[in-house]
């Protein structure tokens, strides 16, 4: 028998830097060989497949060509990214393809198996080499010395924080303890997005491209490495065995909350530092469980059950009759050549897939400033995503490096939307956000004269649009984006979401140009086209919608609304309060329909509503979501709001705030919303914002529209 390591063609082998996948194909090869097997790395291109050869692929691309080929394999999964970009993904599906061709498949992470849910795969956890990793015999320090070693962030932004370096530096800050953080170069783009406060911790090193022998070191100084990840294809993963290897107890995320040697947490700033006080508290007995786990881990026992498996994938071969069956079929084999794909959902990607061993240059540019967004280099069986997910006219460039003096252009694409099929999604259920969009993505689908779909999540407006927009298809659900062209996702995302999905803070833009900013249009107000029939009544009426989703939304004058709407009906008008509920609110705060008002709260159908609004001599509304109602059916506005700046809506005559106080703290960047907070009002001012808008400041805008 002979063991086949493919090489993914990616990092060398042994790695000379950061390369998880890289370092357990050579130390498979390294164990394997001391136990007497016969042992090779070998480019898929260079495998002459023999009925002796063992052949073990840890890449899902490398494994569907060995498919193609008539090669049996089994297939190492290491990719989170199946699990991180969901079943809908087409890394899922390459992966699962590869494991359903396997003769048997292995997985180091238990939740893996029923996420997939192939009878070929199981669980095989990684190992560590305790002969490298060692432990010194070090006891804790007096004060003790925290430590993580990752690689952060995801392939599509680094950025990320995947391994939960905040958290560990935060919990070090309020325990008054040093830590290290080691890992890659690519570790500094994450350091990058961190606050001053964090990153000019005095307490907090930071390390970069660690060899070996440094590594191992590093974990002997240290006493307690900490582990904050949201998402691992490996559990327990390289890192958490090589630190226990080296007598450090771990306090972090897992998928078994007993696992010895380490205290089980989540992403939780107070849990976490309770993790490491009782370590510290119970550090001998959590040291020694390490210690133990690691030794239970080690290539010493690991490779004589890795050898088993081995002999299993023999008998499976022999017993199936695979052997001959790929002896006896017709292989044709074409001069292997890679593949270049070039998509367009949620930003432009350039994939470059096959087993040919060649170097990439990939240009991003912006075609309407002639400028190049972002370069990259890859190689075969590698990808790049540009994280600006927004509208932009796209050109991209593919170049063969053919040596260092000459790059050959050998692809080009250019964004064209025309007759292509496109979706945007409104990535919201608000009322008003909704209705704020429809004007500027029925633009769009016109300027590009593409197939649009449009994805709403609120049944009665996917009804309302389909019949006044016909240009354009409606679907109450989001299919996923493989079937389309290109992609495009419309929300008024918060502080840490919109860069990338926007091109500017929405915090600094009216709510009625987001849509225009991310479908990159001209920033100019569409209002909806609603066929909507005006309500027929026998006297004049005046609507109005008083509650919201928190309090710094309201009018919270006391005598605000009462005398309002004593006045309107002195001038001969009803008054009618169409808001959901007459009474709402939450934190011991309630607010209630103003007295005098008739009550026309409910859950009514949303076009009976909008033609209430429709017919009424005009609105007067707070910065929510009726107010937008009211400006869709082309009604006349009149909107209290304090809390968000005047450009925070949609242009208005008719807008009543008082600048002499408080005010506009939801434009304010530096004023983070909590939704969880019914009283959240940032600058501690009690609301003043409304309380010092006046019943005589709204009776001024009546007086002017009647």
């Amino acid at each position: 028998m002979k063991v086949i390591n493919v090489n993914p063609g990616i990092l060398p082998i042994p790695p000379n830097g950061w390369g998880a996948v890289e370092k357990i194909i050579w130390d498979y090869h390294q164990e394997i060989l001391k136990v007497g097997i016969r042992s090779e790395i070998k480019y898929l291109d260079d495998i002459k497949y023999d009925e002796s050869m063992v052949v073990h692929v840890h890449v899902a691309n490398l494994a569907i060509i060995c498919h193609e080929r008539g090669i049996p394999y089994i297939f190492s999964i290491h990719d989170h990214h199946a699990y991180l970009y969901g079943k809908d993904s087409d890394v899922f599906r390459k992966n699962l393809q590869a494991i359903e061709n396997s003769v048997f498949s292995l997985s180091p992470c238990k939740y893996l198996i029923p996420y997939f849910g192939s009878k070929k795969l199981r669980y095989f956890s990684h190992a560590v080499n305790t002969d490298i990793f060692k432990f010194n015999g070090h006891q804790r320090r007096h004060v003790p010395r925290l430590l993580c070693v990752a690689n952060n962030g995801y392939a599509y932004d680094q950025s990320i924080d995947r391994k939960g370096f905040k958290i560990a530096i935060e919990s070090a800050m309020k325990l008054a303890l040093p830590i290290t953080i080691a890992g890659p170069s690519n570790n500094k783009n994450f350091f990058k997005t961190m606050s001053p406060e964090i990153n000019g911790y005095t307490g907090l090193t930071k390390l970069f491209d660690l060899d070996e022998k440094w590594l191992v070191d590093l974990y002997n100084e240290n006493d307690i490495f900490l582990h904050f990840s949201e998402l691992e294809a490996g559990h327990p993963n390289l890192t958490l065995l090589e630190a226990m290897s080296c007598g450090l107890p771990i306090v972090g995320t897992f998928e078994d909350a007993s696992y010895k040697g380490m205290y089980v947490t989540d992403r939780n700033l107070d849990n976490a530092v309770a993790g490491i006080k009782t370590v510290v508290g119970s550090f001998d007995q959590y040291q020694q469980d390490a210690l133990n786990t690691a030794n239970s881990n080690s290539y010493g026992i690991r490779v004589n059950e890795l050898a088993k498996l081995y002999s299993e994938y023999r008998e499976q071969i022999f017993a199936n009759g695979i052997i001959n069956h790929y002896q006896t079929s017709q292989q044709t084999l074409k001069e292997p050549k890679n593949k270049i794909n070039i998509s367009f959902l949620r930003g432009p990607k350039v994939e470059i897939l096959g087993p040919v061993n060649k170097k990439y240059k990939v240009k991003f540019y912006d075609m309407d400033t002639n400028s190049v967004i972002y370069e990259t280099t890859l190689r075969n069986n590698m990808w790049s995503v540009s994280n600006k997910r927004y509208f932009v006219k796209w050109k991209i460039e593919v170049y063969e490096v053919v040596n260092e003096n000459w790059e050959m252009l050998i692809e080009t694409r250019v964004l064209d939307l025309a007759k292509k099929s496109i979706k945007v999604v409104f990535d919201t259920n608000s009322l008003g956000d909704i209705i704020s969009y429809i004007g500027t993505t029925d633009a769009f689908q016109k300027k590009h004269n593409c197939e649009l779909t449009c994805v709403v999540f609120n049944t009665e407006l996917v009804e309302l649009f389909s019949k006044n927009y016909k240009n354009i298809k409606f679907s109450r659900t989001n299919d996923g984006d493989d079937n389309y062209y290109s992609t495009y996702y419309i929300g008024y995302y918060d502080q840490e979401n919109w860069d990338g999905n926007m091109k500017k803070n929405p915090k600094h833009l009216s709510l009625a140009l987001v849509a225009a900013n991310i479908l990159g249009l001209p920033e100019v107000e569409i209002p909806p086209s609603l066929n909507i029939n005006p309500l027929k009544h026998n006297k004049k009426y005046v609507c109005i919608a008083t509650q919201s989703t928190t309090q710094a939304k309201y009018w919270n004058n006391p005598n605000g609304w009462n005398l309002v709407v004593d006045y309107i009906k002195s001038k001969g008008y009803e008054v009618w309060c169409i808001d959901l509920h007459n009474s709402f609110g939450s934190g011991g705060k309630m607010n209630y329909m103003p007295a005098g008002a008739i009550d026309k709260t409910g859950k009514f159908p949303l076009e009976e509503r909008m033609s209430q609004v429709a017919g009424a001599e005009f609105f007067i509304g707070l910065g929510s979501g009726l107010s937008w109602l009211a400006w869709g059916v082309h009604q006349k506005v009149i909107l209290i709001s304090g809390f968000s700046e005047e450009f925070a809506e949609f242009k208005n005559p008719y807008r009543v705030i008082n600048k002499n106080v408080c005010h506009g703290c939801w434009n304010d960047a530096s004023c983070i919303f909590d939704k969880s907070d019914w009283n959240w009002c940032p600058r501690n001012k009690d609301f003043e914002c409304t309380k010092e808008i006046y019943p005589e400041d709204v009776i001024k805008m009546i007086d002017k529209i009647i």
